[in-house]
Order: structure tokens, then C-alpha cells, then sequence
């Protein structure tokens, strides 16, 4: 269910995208990037930092969904239910640094300092994976609230769909569901053009 009178039945974030392809193809592109591009970084702890992030935004849609990404990758049913609820303490010391700069640059991005750059230097992250952990953040700040502003909740089916697709192929099958949708579109409206 959803607060819009037309997004009504939508289940997740695709239906959003897809409904509006040409405005959304960047982001879903820009989400793409962020989550799938070369990065020190491995799959699983963007996709544990997204679900950090989302739960810190209270966006849980994000937080579900990012869970069962994180079962179907195989990681740890602790760490994972920690992360949902809030809390680093399963997490390694690397991994740890990484949170608590995400957890600061999601509550409190204008308070970010130096300082919080080093601790994360300090646990052996690059500044390419600093920019990375940004980018996460940075993305699902705007992704949490979108689908909080829709009221997209999802399903268990749905979450268990993502999780199992997004865990194998990523977010790529996403951006080519958009990019199709958003080339349908143009081509019906030079259609429409020539024949009116």
C-alpha cells in the first residue's frame, strides 16, 4: 500500500521508478554505481551500511529489504539483526569504523570532521572507500525517503524476491528494467508527436 492515489498497489522501489522511468533512470544508474562499482568495499558491507543507514533513517522498507540481501549473501544472522536494530557491536573493528562514520554522516552530516575521516583511515579504509561509504549514505538518504514519503511497505515475498535477485545480480536487472521502460516511453511519445 501507498499514500498516493495512483502508486496505490506499489510493493517497492522499482514500481516507483518504473512508473516514472525518465525521471528516476539516473538515480537507479547512481545506485547502481554506488553499490556494484570496484571498491574496497565488498558487496556485503555496502549493502550492511545501506541497511544501517536506512535504520537510522527509520526507513523500514530499506532496512527489511537490506536484510534479506544480506541473508541471501550468507552473512551472519547476528550481525545482520544487530544492524536492523541499530547496533555495530558483531561487527569487526574494520567494519565497526565504517558504520560509526555512516551512523554519524547520516544523523549528523554537518557535524563530520576531520577527525571521523582519520578513525576510518585508521582501521585501514582508503580514501576511495571513504568516498564509497559516502556515496552509500549518501544514496539511501534519498532512497529511505522516497519510499517513506510513498509509504511503500512491502512484503515478505517481495523482500525474499529482492534479496534473492539483488544478492546475485546486483542492482544491474533494475537500471535495464528502467532504461527499457524509459526508452517504451520515448518512443510512444514521438509516436504520439507524428500522429497528432
Amino acid at each position: 500500500m501507498s499514500f498516493l492515489i495512483y502508486s496505490k498497489y506499489f510493493q517497492g522501489v522499482a514500481d516507483i521508478l518504473l512508473r516514472d522511468p525518465v525521471r528516476y533512470l539516473p538515480f537507479a544508474q547512481l545506485l547502481d554505481t554506488v553499490m556494484s562499482c570496484e571498491s574496497d568495499l565488498s558487496q556485503a558491507q555496502r549493502e550492511m551500511t545501506a541497511l544501517y543507514s536506512s535504520r537510522l533513517n527509520h526507513c523500514t522498507y530499506c532496512v527489511d529489504s537490506h536484510a534479506c540481501v544480506l541473508a541471501s549473501l550468507g552473512e551472519d544472522d547476528i550481525l545482520v539483526s544487530a544492524l536492523a536494530n541499530s547496533s555495530t557491536e558483531p561487527a569487526d573493528d574494520s567494519m565497526k569504523a565504517v558504520l560509526v562514520f555512516a551512523g554519524k554522516l547520516t544523523l549528523e552530516p554537518g557535524g563530520v570532521r576531520e577527525t571521523d575521516i582519520e578513525a576510518v583511515r585508521s582501521a585501514g579504509w582508503s580514501d576511495q572507500a571513504i568516498e564509497d561509504i559516502i556515496g552509500v549514505v549518501a544514496t539511501f538518504a534519498f532512497l529511505n525517503r522516497l519510499v517513506d514519503g510513498f509509504g511503500i511497505e512491502g512484503t515478505a515475498d517481495h523482500f525474499s524476491q529482492v534479496g534473492g535477485m539483488v544478492s546475485q545480480r546486483g542492482y544491474t536487472p533494475l537500471v535495464q528494467m528502467v532504461r527499457k521502460k524509459a526508452a517504451i516511453g520515448a518512443v510512444q511519445s514521438t509516436g504520439d508527436q507524428a500522429s497528432g
